[in-house]
């Protein structure tokens, strides 16, 4: 089988037309919105070294249009495979799947969807509210937590999404991330294993620890002040001065009320204040940068807080 050699970013930016329901960005898809989200989709490619990628990130940040729907359309339209799709709650997988079908019209790859076909004892095949079956793969939809589903599939791409959500493990399985991994483990040299959460309570995180597992990426902006590169946090203390702290900051007027034009900024490198106003321009600038030796090789880890977000 030949590869295809355009990358998944470049393939959304070439098909994907947003519409109503998908995005409040409307028109031709590009990531100038959200530029963290390009290296992390295009992990996707088949000459990318990555085999298990864990994001631990903030809402509101454009990551499932930015990098979940573009990737399992790209996989249907470019390489073909079995993709398992699963949220942490059960209640969840109804809605993702609502999502891919529009992004599979806006990407105008609806004819590559085998038709629903009505089985014997009333079983529909093709495409259903929780399997989409196309030439060469198929797409699966589902919880995380639900073992009976996990073991019905071996697949080369998996999307654990809202993985904080999913139970660690259950008394007849055991472990749900080794059941995960054990789906993959037939493709393991060119499989892709997508860990994606917004962590909770930091004690019973999923996603935590399959971080701390990767490279730990942190996404560096830089400083509009000093232009050096930083890494965006609520709060921080400034190099070189413990006592003066960094980040997130704001000033309240002599009534309590807070004062707009004093929500910004502080440098952690320089100490200055700006706000948000290049925000834009930051993050088009901005690079991954790795701050940790991975466990095992092809393991990449990413860190986002929703600071990064765009305005909209």
């Amino acid at each position: 089988t030949t590869l295809s050699n355009i990358k998944p970013s470049q393939w959304a930016e070439k098909n994907r037309i947003m519409t109503t329901g998908e995005s409040s960005f409307k028109g031709s898809f590009s990531y100038n919105k959200t530029p963290y989200t390009r290296e992390i989709v295009d992990c996707m490619a088949p000459d990318h070294p990555a085999r298990i990628i864990a994001v631990m990130k903030g809402s509101g940040v454009g990551f499932s249009t930015g990098v979940i729907e573009p990737a399992i359309g790209w996989t249907i339209a470019e390489n073909p495979c079995g993709i398992l799709h699963l949220t942490g709650h059960a209640d969840l997988a109804q809605d993702a799947v609502r999502k891919i079908d529009l992004m599979i019209d806006s990407c105008g790859i609806r004819h590559l969807i085998k038709p629903t076909v009505q089985r014997a004892r009333n079983m529909k095949t093709g495409d259903t509210n929780t399997k989409k079956e196309f030439a060469g793969g198929f797409y699966v939809s589902g919880s995380a937590g639900n073992h009976k589903l996990l073991r019905q599939y071996h697949v080369g791409l998996a999307f654990i999404d809202d993985f904080d959500a999913a139970k660690q493990s259950t008394k007849e399985s055991g472990s749900t991330r080794r059941m995960i991994e054990q789906r993959l483990s037939a493709y393991y040299h060119s499989m892709k294993l997508y860990y994606i959460s917004t962590p909770e309570l930091e004690q019973t995180s999923n996603i935590q620890p399959v971080y701390l597992l990767g490279d730990q990426r942190r996404f560096h902006v830089p400083c509009p002040c000093c232009a050096q590169q930083i890494i965006l946090e609520w709060s921080i203390p400034v190099e070189g001065n413990e006592k003066e702290m960094a980040g997130i900051t704001w000033k309240l007027d002599a009534s309590g009320k807070l004062m707009p034009t004093s929500v910004g900024y502080i440098c952690q490198k320089c100490g200055e204040f700006f706000d948000d106003t290049l925000k834009h321009e930051m993050n088009l600038s901005g690079e991954w940068i790795p701050t940790a030796e991975p466990s095992v090789p092809g393991y990449y880890s990413y860190h986002l807080s929703s600071l990064y977000a765009p305005a909209g």
